[in-house]
């Protein structure tokens, strides 16, 4: 028996204080992992949409050009690097009439500089415009 005469219970105290810090510390690691995943994803997300917003932008470029001629466009803007590619959508293989707008598939693509990876088109939309051809 102790000198206080409360049979330990001062030992046992300290046990219990022990576990909680214990199961204090796990816990706080867990959350510490759920928030830097959280953060990572963030990252991941935002990146996205700039890359998005950057494709968008040069797509409607695209649109508010008064003709379109087939061929391919390269550009970049910060760190991402852009380009579109442009092709005549052809109707049953019959060539449209002179001075008339045709259909022209346009392809986007957005990617970090410096990325070797090639990567498949971020935006695809079909625009009417004049040939830059006539």
């Amino acid at each position: 028996m102790s000198a206080s005469g409360d049979g330990g219970q001062d030992g046992f105290a300290l046990a219990e204080v022990l576990v909680a810090f214990a199961i204090l510390a796990l816990v706080s690691i867990a959350m510490i992992r759920a928030f830097a995943g959280t953060t990572q994803t963030f990252g991941a997300t935002a990146a996205r949409e700039a890359e998005l917003s950057l494709a968008q932008h040069v797509l409607e470029g695209a649109r508010a050009e008064s003709s379109a001629s087939a061929g391919r466009q390269e550009g970049e803007s910060g760190d991402l690097t852009w380009w579109r590619k442009t092709t005549p959508a052809d109707g049953a293989g019959l060539a449209p009439p002179p001075r008339t707008p045709r259909l022209f598939r346009v392809e986007v693509g957005v990617s970090r500089k410096g990325e070797t990876k090639s990567r498949p088109p971020l935006l695809t939309s079909f625009i009417l415009a004049r040939s830059a051809d006539e």
